[in-house]
């Protein structure tokens, strides 16, 4: 019934266990070997997933299941430091806003006529036909004239720090 194939690490703390399917189509983690202190039924259904339920006084344990325990009651975490990759700090929202203007080397402050004039004057300079070498820098110009040049977008941009989605 239960198979060695079944057998995963655990992210948290590398105890071998299981995956399961509750009642409730939840995944469930159960520990790799039987327990006779365990709550939750394990059986292999017809299509060869793992199955688990709790065993209670209404439904006890059926001949063709294993008593297995949640890992949950037994994983311990980690040492601290041990296997934890460290998240970036988030750049701040005004570093982020500021990135598309900085592109076109305008302020935040800067109107449509201003927006439009400095990218005219980049893409005279950037165009692949004119500087075959600038072709992503033309591409980043382009990109942030796009978000900018439009009004909505350029207020989400604003509100966000981030260019909105195309449609």
């Amino acid at each position: 019934m239960l198979r060695p194939s079944d057998i995963k690490p655990c992210s948290r703390c590398g105890a071998d266990i299981r995956w399961t399917l509750t009642e409730a189509r939840k995944r469930l983690a159960v520990n790799a070997e039987p327990d006779p202190d365990g709550n939750t039924a394990v059986v292999r259904d017809v299509a060869g997933t793992l199955r688990s339920r709790a065993v209670t006084a209404e439904r006890p344990l059926l001949p063709h299941e294993r008593l297995m325990k949640p890992h949950a009651a037994t994983c311990a975490p980690p040492a601290p430091g041990a296997g934890r990759r460290r998240r970036k700090a988030p750049r701040p929202a005004q570093a982020r806003q500021e990135a598309l203007y900085d592109v076109l080397g305008v302020t935040t402050t800067a109107t449509p006529a201003e927006i439009r004039s400095a990218y005219r004057r980049l893409a005279r300079e950037l165009h692949p036909d004119v500087n075959p070498a600038s072709g992503d820098r033309f591409k980043q110009v382009t990109a942030a004239y796009t978000v900018l040049s439009n009004p909505i977008s350029r207020a989400t941009y604003d509100l966000t720090g981030r260019a909105p989605r195309p449609r």
